[in-house]
């Protein structure tokens, strides 16, 4: 009879070990998880890693892990060859992001668009070089908001102002100017 009474603590000691288990690897899973993400290796940007610009704070989570830059494949647009690095935006509305860039871009020309139920807001160098477009999320146009995501583009050659006017309306307008030098120009 002892025997059997042993037995059955056994039974149910493995019984209850066999129902810790799912438990227990989830608490270690939680723990790595945690240590993964606490462990310092996000990075949160100040500045855009291809163009040196200011980073809009909003790019960042609400968790906190980094906002590292999906870095576009390199295209080319009218001839000009184009680097690029995307980013989302977290809880901002458009106004508020405008505002920010707008500030943070001193000398940036700016052209505004609605294109596929969008708002769509490019500052660029006048040069045509570096672009910073911001995207809204779907709505009615002069609706303000959350935007979407922001875009920093680096471009050889630079784009002529019509071609980025057209490309922030989502059309297409390649046009090169010719610029001749003195020397050109005196031979001419």
């Amino acid at each position: 009879m002892q025997h059997m009474a042993s037995d059955q603590s056994r039974f149910t000691w493995r019984v209850q070990s066999r129902n810790m288990k799912p438990s227990i690897i989830l608490a270690i899973a939680l723990v790595f998880c945690y240590v993964v993400i606490a462990g310092g290796n996000t990075k949160l940007l100040t500045a855009d890693p291809l163009t040196n610009l200011p980073l809009y704070p909003a790019t960042d989570s609400r968790l906190h892990l980094g906002n590292e830059p999906t870095r576009l494949p390199e295209s080319n647009v009218c001839g000009s060859k184009m680097k690029a690095d995307f980013y989302t935006i977290y809880d901002s509305k458009v106004d508020a992001t405008l505002g920010w860039y707008g500030a943070h871009l001193p000398g940036f020309k700016k052209t505004r668009a609605y294109a596929a139920n969008r708002s769509q807001d490019t500052f660029y160098k006048t040069d045509g070089t570096v672009l910073v477009s911001v995207t809204g999320s779907p709505g009615k146009e002069g609706e303000n908001m959350d935007t979407y995501s922001v875009l920093y583009a680096r471009l050889e050659p630079g784009l002529p102002e019509k071609t980025i006017v057209a490309l922030n309306q989502q059309r297409v307008v390649c046009q090169r100017s010719i610029h001749l030098s003195r020397q050109n120009k005196e031979t001419l």
